[in-house]
């Protein structure tokens, strides 16, 4: 396994493993300055592609390369010192295939306890839970998937809608152009860390267990001859608590 580790002036680091463009951990600070790596081990989903090539321009900016079976894809990662991990994601195909990229999965208190707690804001109109993909996506309004106020996740997952379910697994629907947009929030109180999550596309992934979530992109339908593109943005910085808005207390949530 060939891991290359990326760094900015605010001492995050974020190590990328070239075997399969995941992410492997990310060391950041929570308001008093003290560091944690707030990435988890991801929940097993679609086979990643193997056999990146990796070259780092400079300690900040990683370039992974994939030439595989008709497939050509190419990712530019950059940490800036606001805390923003870029991602340009470039692919072609010679054959009508799909492209995804691994999402990573956070758990903002850097350590293994419940992301019950994460407050989380969406900026999304309509939902579908996975795999439904006959059906047409369902407004949000007035249901446990309306996230466009803060609340936490697992004053959420108390709502009958979501009952017997481990947890969030079900993609979100913003509106967009192909402008990069930020689609979503989360905050976590005790170390007061909060993650955005921007993107050109006008929908995206959410998956929540016990101890961690994701934000992923959706996968690309790649045509021959055409080239796909996306760019991403994963930000991590540090909220005042006074800023903090949760506007659904657990307490009142868990009678609903």
């Amino acid at each position: 396994m060939t891991v290359f580790t990326l760094h900015n002036a605010r001492g995050m680091r974020v190590a990328v493993d070239a075997h399969d463009a995941s992410l492997q951990s990310w060391w950041a600070p929570d308001r008093y300055g003290r560091m944690a790596d707030v990435l988890t081990r991801a929940v097993p989903g679609a086979p990643a592609l193997n056999g990146w090539l990796g070259s780092m321009p400079d300690d900040a900016s990683l370039l992974l390369q994939l030439a595989q079976d008709g497939l050509s894809a190419r990712l530019l990662y950059r940490l800036g010192d606001d805390g923003g991990l870029h991602l340009a994601c470039e692919a072609t195909t010679d054959a009508v295939s799909r492209f995804a990229l691994p999402a990573p999965r956070f758990n903002l208190q850097g350590r293994s306890t419940s992301v019950a707690d994460h407050v989380l804001r969406l900026a999304a109109g309509r939902y579908r839970p996975v795999g439904r993909t006959q059906e047409e996506p369902v407004d949000v309004a007035g249901s446990a998937f309306d996230f466009r106020q803060p609340a936490p996740v697992g004053a959420r997952l108390a709502w009958p809608a979501l009952a017997g379910m481990a947890g969030f697994d079900h993609d979100f629907y913003c509106a967009g152009d192909g402008a990069l947009r930020q689609a979503a929030v989360v905050a976590e109180p005790a170390s007061a860390r909060v993650l955005r999550f921007s993107s050109t596309q006008s929908s995206f992934h959410l998956r929540t267990d016990a101890r961690g979530f994701s934000c992923a992109t959706q996968a690309l339908e790649l045509l021959p001859g055409v080239a796909a593109r996306l760019a991403l943005i994963y930000r991590l910085g540090v909220q005042d608590m006074d800023d903090f808005d949760i506007s659904e207390p657990v307490s009142m949530m868990l009678n609903k």
